[in-house]
């Protein structure tokens, strides 16, 4: 805990300077006032070694600070670097008025545009034209939500060979110290394809539902001639003439019943 209080908190360095160097002062003064009050070449001397002790040891200190904020940081950059490696993944910041200011290089192999040719346009120009007014009015909404506020939105745009990619961004806004003005920040994921495998997995659902529903019957109508001629068989006394017809009947009802999957299994294969 205490680690990480020095390392993120910049002012906690310097606070740490400054107890440190008041508490150095008054107790290295009281020291030579009692050691060395009455000799002016002596107290020459010992305020030069405490000067420079003081100086060597809040150098290791500030450095031992400084190396821990700067090793935490450049951890930090290591693992962005991996995780923006991934071709489905980026970094995207806008202004207030919705302009893109930065973009992480694999938009190219997401969207074919360079990061050039987007920096400056507006977010919405790459929006398909029925989505645009409804993408406005959520930009709006994040616009006007409170500072470091997270969102979450998922939309479409076209890419440069107008094709659509589905992003799904994750972002914040941030009040910028220097020119205090907002800018959002998100982190974006091309979802295209878990979205299209979910949409086919929704129509072919759908594509069964309606095979069951379509074929239930034609299954259904020779299995239940079958079934009540075996009831007849087992519940009646029938002569030679009457059981060949009733199996006469059985057989081409069976090979209804077996056209009927033949065919279901060929219309699955198909639409399938």
């Amino acid at each position: 805990m205490g680690k990480s209080f020095y390392i993120n908190k910049p002012w906690s360095i310097a606070l740490t300077y400054l107890v440190l160097g008041i508490v150095w002062i008054l107790f290295s003064d009281s020291v030579a006032e009692t050691l060395v009050s009455d000799d002016i070449r002596q107290m020459s001397t010992y305020q030069s070694i405490k000067g420079v002790f003081f100086v060597v040891i809040t150098a290791l200190l500030i450095y031992i600070l400084i190396n821990r904020l700067y090793s935490r940081v450049k951890r930090r950059n290591i693992d962005l670097e991996l995780l923006f490696k991934n071709p489905d993944l980026g970094i995207l910041k806008l202004d207030e008025s919705g302009k893109i200011k930065s973009i992480s290089e694999n938009i190219f192999k997401m969207t074919g545009f360079k990061s050039e040719e987007l920096i400056g346009k507006h977010i919405l120009e790459f929006f398909p034209k029925e989505i645009q007014e409804e993408s406005f009015e959520d930009l709006m909404e994040i616009a006007s939500s409170k500072e470091n506020k997270s969102f979450q939105l998922t939309k479409q745009i076209i890419s440069k060979n107008g094709d659509a990619i589905i992003l799904k961004a994750y972002g914040m806004k941030v009040l910028n110290e220097k020119s205090k003005k907002y800018t959002f920040i998100a982190a974006f994921q091309n979802i295209s394809e878990q979205i299209n495998f979910l949409n086919s997995l929704e129509s072919q659902n759908k594509k069964l539902r309606e095979l069951a529903f379509e074929q239930s019957h034609i299954v259904r109508a020779p299995l239940a001639r079958i079934l009540g001629i075996a009831d007849l068989i087992n519940g009646f006394e029938l002569d030679n003439e009457e059981k060949k017809d009733l199996l006469t009947h059985i057989n081409t009802s069976a090979k209804e019943l077996d056209q009927a999957l033949r065919d279901i299994n060929s219309k699955m294969s198909t639409d399938l």
